[in-house]
């Protein structure tokens, strides 16, 4: 019968495994800090003799370890010391040559570090370390443990341990920030093509109501006509000329509308005068509206309901508030706005 001893060697050995179960666990929780703090109490895990009484296998493991959470820390130069003393241990590890020839290409320029986000925390990774190194694998802000079975296929205590459920939600959250982004450049196109659309309309509109004696005014959102001269002599008494003109743009706006349909605002101007109201529109000034509305539907197939009918303020002319500009002022002007498209049910 063979004599079961307690060997100090084995106490040794449970005691750097639990050790680096808890900085695995912490790590994959995202607290970096308190997964360096535990591997920094195991002290020199390599110093002599140490591999060969704790073994050689879990000693790189924790060394691998400590050099991945350097790399998400961002203190390069500590990672790449643990990794040499990985190479020390196991020259021909590959996961410690990778992750040092990252480290290489970083400080050589042809690689740059870029920021991870973790449960509750950010860290900063190199490039390619989120790939497997020395048995570990960073998957979102989560360290998952590989043991070298586990790389070959074999199975055991070296299985795989489950999917950290924070990169699953960190994968949901990016599939749907993804979703977000798709569905803003699909409104950006949207606005973008209503806008365009929007710009051809107005172009349209004037270019067809473009006459002698009528000034457009291109603005982003409509046109407006302004007449050079004043189209009401006195009071809500038109002019000849203005009726003549009103006539010819109802028959355009009729052709127009049948095209690009459009909203025309009728806006009726009034000159401030001794006694009356400074401001706050005029009666005169939506009764010379009314009879403008009346010549541009008289001739077209418009209809009076068609037109908004609407008296500016008497300060608000479309020329600047001078005696010399008060004929001219005595008017009317009109709004031609597009219509846009019908709502997206």
């Amino acid at each position: 019968m063979s004599e079961v001893t307690d060997k100090p060697v084995d106490a040794r050995a449970l005691h750097l495994q639990l050790a680096v179960n808890r900085a695995h666990s912490a790590a994959r929780a995202g607290d970096l800090d308190l997964a360096a703090r535990l591997l920094d109490e195991l002290g020199e895990l390599d110093g002599p003799g140490e591999p060969g009484e704790v073994g050689r296998a879990t000693v790189v493991a924790a060394l691998n370890l400590r050099a991945k959470v350097h790399a998400q820390r961002g203190e390069l130069p500590e990672a790449d010391a643990c990794w040499s003393r990985v190479e020390a241990l196991a020259p021909d590890d590959p996961d410690a040559a990778a992750g040092r020839r990252t480290l290489a290409k970083i400080a050589a320029g042809r690689r740059h570090a870029r920021p991870v986000v973790h449960t509750g925390r950010v860290a900063v990774i190199a490039g390619a370390l989120a790939a497997t190194v020395a048995g570990v694998v960073l998957i979102g802000g989560a360290v998952k443990l590989i043991s070298g079975d586990d790389r070959e296929g074999g199975g055991g205590s070296g299985s795989v341990a489950e999917a950290d459920k924070g990169s699953e939600r960190l994968s949901e959250e990016s599939r749907r920030a993804d979703e977000l982004k798709a569905r803003l450049a699909a409104i950006e196109g949207d606005r973008t093509a209503e806008a365009e659309q929007r710009d051809s309309a107005l172009d349209e509109v004037a270019k067809r109501l473009a006459m002698p004696g009528v000034e457009i005014r291109r603005h982003a959102g409509d046109v407006q006509l302004v007449f050079r001269t004043g189209v009401f002599p006195y009071d809500s008494v038109i002019g000849p000329e203005g009726a003549e003109v009103l006539t010819e743009i109802g028959r355009r706006l009729a052709d127009l509308s049948a095209e690009t349909p459009v909203e025309t605002t009728v806006v009726g101007h009034s000159v401030a005068v001794p006694g009356g109201a400074p401001s706050g529109g005029s009666v005169v000034a939506l009764n010379r509206a009314r009879v403008a509305a009346q010549y541009l539907a008289q001739d077209s197939d418009l209809r009076l309901t068609d037109f908004r009918l609407v008296s500016a303020d008497q300060r608000r002319g479309p020329f600047p508030a001078t005696a010399a500009n008060a004929p001219r002022n005595r008017t009317v002007t009109l709004l031609i706005t597009p219509k846009g498209p019908p709502p997206t049910p």
